[in-house]
């Protein structure tokens, strides 16, 4: 319940944001009709690679992963973007095969259609809200299923696949006109897994994350 209220939180916010952001106006006409996508068309490319430290199965991971599109009156994002395990995720699990607990590890990733927005950007310090959606897949392994003299002793114990949302608030810093950090928090909502050692709640969780962005802002 406390997870759904911060999304709710988070999702409220956006909305009325995005409202805010999706304004244009024509400084050299006072009178000039607002829209999203404004006589001089303002539309702009980017690109962020995203550095993420959170919980995944109860201990920290890191999280790399990247996103890129296109920026709208230098508010409104549109594009993808993909996040990968960099770190291996250990944690205890049940071997059906061999019917006993054993150390197991995960790995995985997702990717998906990038939405968000940005507020008051041209300052220099401002407020950005990318959000996720998409899907993804997890493997569960035994490195030592096997016991192989080459030494490849990997066994995939179950896979599945995944709906995830991820939104985040981030800090961004105008370092230049083409290059902005950012500073912020996450929190990565997967449902539809369908593993047998590890649920839903056990993949979700909260993260923070540095985040580099170069394009023509």
């Amino acid at each position: 319940m406390y997870k759904l209220k911060y999304i709710v939180i988070i999702l409220s916010w956006s909305m009325v944001s995005l409202a805010h952001a999706q304004q244009y106006v024509d400084k050299s006409k006072n009178d000039e009709i607002k829209s999203l996508i404004g006589k001089e068309k303002d539309i702009t490319g980017f690109g962020n690679l995203d550095f993420c430290v959170g919980d995944v199965v109860d201990q920290q991971a890191l999280i790399i992963g990247a996103y890129g599109g296109i920026l709208i009156n230098k508010n409104v994002m549109l594009g993808v973007g993909g996040y990968g395990l960099a770190t291996e995720s250990q944690f205890e699990g049940f071997d059906p095969e061999n019917e006993e607990i054993r150390e197991l590890n995960l790995y995985g990733g997702y990717a998906g259609m990038l939405i968000g927005f940005k507020v008051f950007s041209k300052e220099i310090i401002h407020l950005s809200v990318p959000m996720i959606v998409g899907a993804g897949q997890l493997d569960v392994s035994d490195h030592n299923y096997f016991e192989l003299p080459s030494g490849d002793n990997d066994f995939t114990l179950e896979s599945t696949s995944f709906f995830v949302f991820e939104p985040s608030a981030l800090l961004e810093l105008n370092i230049s006109h083409h290059f902005r950090l950012g500073f912020g928090v996450g929190y990565r909502l997967i449902r539809g897994s369908t593993l047998e050692n590890l649920n839903d709640e056990d993949l979700s969780g909260y993260s923070g994350v540095v985040s580099i962005q170069v394009g023509k802002f």
